[in-house]
């Protein structure tokens, strides 16, 4: 009976950190052997398991789907990241990543310098970053995902850090950035965030958005918080950086529909920029003091507090499927400023 119940741990633990891949269904035993076998087009599929090694993929076209329990740990190739894709046209789906660091300190789950991305149901924590790309054409688009308690040792490492065409964030959540950095940091012409919820919580983070470069934000339907941790004052930052330029076409700004808690004793400012060429600000509930409220306060309604909004004290924060009840909850409890 004790040899057998030995055999079965042995086996349990063997099967959970083996590598077992399939590419276009022929079967691998790990990431190295099966590299040879994708080509464009390929279908890459990863049984669940704990990943010690990362990937270096070029071909284009390609699938990178999970089983639930595909785990890559401290896996990073490449002094760069665990996944490394340089094709077009790239989707990865159903991964987890922990424990991604590297030298530089900027240790991504993704590092992407081809065209096109698409991630969906990524969960990427206690790491540097979450993706990262060079200057990438086209589009990434983030999906259903989640990035948490990201920073570098060293600081001011990002959730993500994309330059793009076009940056599509929905129904994901960027949670307690830390080491001063920013949730989402980007130098991309367009930016969309629906549907998501990005908090800092209790982490010292910098900010939720940074758009180094402006460009077109777009930020509705979502959850925002600021804590009482984080190092920068501003919530949003809109071409901030030194000696930043006018590269794009568009550079505007459109939040509608947001929930927005202000939980920073010191003081907060909504967003701060040096030129804008359009902002539309409408349809959000702003909880918490900040500065200037006056100029933000038109077509939106502002709390000063969460008691005055009759919601719960700090932690409470809605879930996404919460959101629309927590607004009309607003509505009928709340006590607004304006």
């Amino acid at each position: 009976m004790m040899k057998y119940l030995c055999f079965m741990l042995f086996f349990v633990q063997f099967n959970l950190f083996a590598e077992h891949v399939f590419v276009d269904g022929k079967e691998f035993f790990s990431l190295q052997d099966a590299k040879s076998a994708i080509k464009d087009g390929s279908q890459v599929f990863l049984k669940a398991g704990i990943y010690t090694k990362g990937l270096y993929i070029k071909a284009n076209n390609v699938e990178i789907i999970g089983e639930k329990g595909v785990v890559f740990d401290n896996a990073a190739i490449d002094n760069k990241a665990a996944l490394v894709l340089t094709g077009k046209n790239i989707l990865v789906e159903s991964i987890e990543c922990i424990n991604i660091s590297v030298r530089a300190g900027n240790g991504a789950c993704i590092r992407f310098e081809g065209e096109n991305l698409t991630v969906r149901d990524l969960y990427v924590h206690d790491s540097e970053s979450g993706i990262m790309t060079s200057t990438v054409p086209g589009y990434v688009n983030i999906e259903f995902s989640i990035f948490e308690r990201l920073g570098s040792r060293r600081g001011y490492s990002h959730g993500v850090y994309i330059k793009a065409d076009e940056l599509n964030i929905r129904y994901s959540k960027f949670l307690n950035t830390k080491k001063q950095g920013s949730s989402i940091k980007s130098r991309s012409k367009k930016v969309l965030i629906e549907n998501s919820i990005i908090a800092t919580m209790d982490s010292v983070d910098s900010r939720a958005v940074d758009m180094a470069k402006y460009g077109e934000l777009i930020i509705r339907n979502s959850i925002l918080q600021q804590g009482n941790n984080s190092s920068n004052s501003q919530l949003l930052a809109y071409g901030l950086e030194k000696k930043a330029e006018r590269v794009f076409d568009v550079n505007r700004v459109e939040i509608t529909n947001n929930l927005i808690f202000f939980d920073r004793e010191k003081s907060n400012v909504y967003m701060a920029y040096r030129l804008l060429d359009e902002f539309i600000n409408k349809n959000n509930i702003f909880i918490g003091d900040f500065n200037n409220p006056n100029k933000f306060i038109k077509n939106n309604k502002w709390y000063i507090s969460r008691e005055k909004a009759g919601l719960k004290a700090y932690p409470f924060l809605p879930t996404l499927d919460q959101v629309q009840g927590t607004l009309a909850l607003i509505e009928v409890l709340g006590n607004s400023e304006n």
